[in-house]
């Protein structure tokens, strides 16, 4: 560490938080990104990104092609029993589907090279909200101080109440999630997504993603907690019996770990605006609730926050124009993050029965449009 105040302090260098730092560097303000992680990160489970995010990926200078990304129309809902199914179409793809470690270490090489000084296996232990300046407490007594601070740095953060924000409401969509590598069957032709809709009488359903040599299955859930793991059990038996998954991962099902996902916990936040902090990505509970998909919203909370923090840091009311970020991320994302405003059991049926509503729920699902 050096005695440097950055402009900038980034916790988390997940996709929020290097995008966050990217498009700081991008106007010229100097920007410290820390994470507990090291880089190149070697994540091999398979996460998808909406198409919509595209024009955001191209301004932050990562180049899908080069990850790879793979784009994807080959979309099919299936009923809790595989028993109907329904096709939406689409004119164009849908989305991605990425490796998550080659996504976030292609954002992280973008940073650096940008002039972004990673701080990497360093976890951010405290914070120190000063008059004038942040200062993040690191292992070993190292600081790393700035004038704004924006924090990226995932769900369940323990640095949220020492920047004084609250936790997320206690209503969570539990996530469980199995990643395998297809070695006895033969790769799968085009990357396509498999969603299972109706897992109980709310809006739980299952995924499955198919790229490449790989396969992933996760549940979304949104009963008990300690019904997840076997709904996931269930859900990967059911998708092999059909099929749908060309090996059977049962066993690697049985040891996913349960974990609480802030779907659309953004919206019930009272503010994400501390004393010169912004709150972005998981962490300020920016994640769809209709897809339970948390990358492109994460990214897109990063790059309003840039724009109020690089106003922020050129007028001495900093705090004022802070402020601004609560009403400008609502304006923009809140129809995105929250729910569709329909009851998912009168719903279903249609969707399985006239091809119109599987294109509906298609756009909701991919885009964020309201059912």
């Amino acid at each position: 560490m050096t005695d440097e105040t950055y402009d900038v302090v980034v916790v988390g260098a997940g996709p929020a938080g290097a995008a966050a730092a990217i498009l700081l560097s991008q106007r010229e303000r100097s920007v410290a990104l820390i994470d507990s992680a090291g880089f190149p990160r070697e994540d091999e489970s398979s996460a998808w990104l909406s198409a919509q995010a595209t024009p955001l990926v191209e301004q932050l200078g990562v180049n899908l092609g080069s990850i790879p990304a793979k784009p994807f129309q080959n979309v099919t809902f299936f009923s809790a029993d595989f028993a109907k199914t329904a096709t939406p179409a689409f004119a164009e793809p849908a989305g991605y589907l990425v490796r998550r470690g080659a996504l976030d270490n292609a954002l992280v090489d973008v940073a650096t090279s940008a002039g972004v000084t990673l701080v990497q296996n360093a976890t951010a232990k405290d914070v120190q909200l000063g008059e004038s300046n942040v200062d993040v407490l690191l292992d070993g007594d190292k600081r790393v101080s700035g004038r704004l601070l924006i924090l990226a740095a995932g769900r369940g953060s323990p640095l949220l109440a020492r920047c004084g924000f609250a936790r997320p409401s206690e209503a969570p969509l539990w996530t469980a999630q199995v990643d395998a590598r297809i070695t006895d069957a033969a790769p799968a032709p085009e990357p396509r997504i498999t969603i299972v809709l109706g897992l109980d009488r709310g809006g739980s359903f299952g995924l499955i993603c198919h790229h490449e040599d790989r396969v992933s299955a996760s549940v979304n859930w949104g009963g008990e907690k300690h019904e997840a793991s076997p709904t996931l059990i269930n859900l990967c038996k059911m998708a092999y019996a059909h099929e749908i998954i060309p090996v059977d991962v049962g066993r690697q099902a049985a040891a996913a770990t349960v974990v609480a996902s802030p779907a659309s916990a953004a919206l019930d936040m009272d503010t994400h605006v501390g004393k010169h902090t912004l709150l972005i990505g998981d962490a300020g509970g920016f994640v769809s609730a209709a897809s339970n998909e948390g990358v492109y919203p994460a990214m897109w909370s990063a790059e309003i926050a840039t724009e109020v923090a690089h106003a922020a840091l050129d007028t001495p009311l900093s705090q004022d124009e802070l402020m601004s970020f609560n009403s400008k991320w609502r304006i923009k994302m809140a129809d995105y993050l929250r729910s569709p405003n329909t009851d998912p059991q009168f719903l279903l049926p249609l969707v399985f029965s006239n091809q119109a509503m599987a294109d509906r729920m298609g756009a909701a699902f991919f885009s964020g449009e309201n059912i």
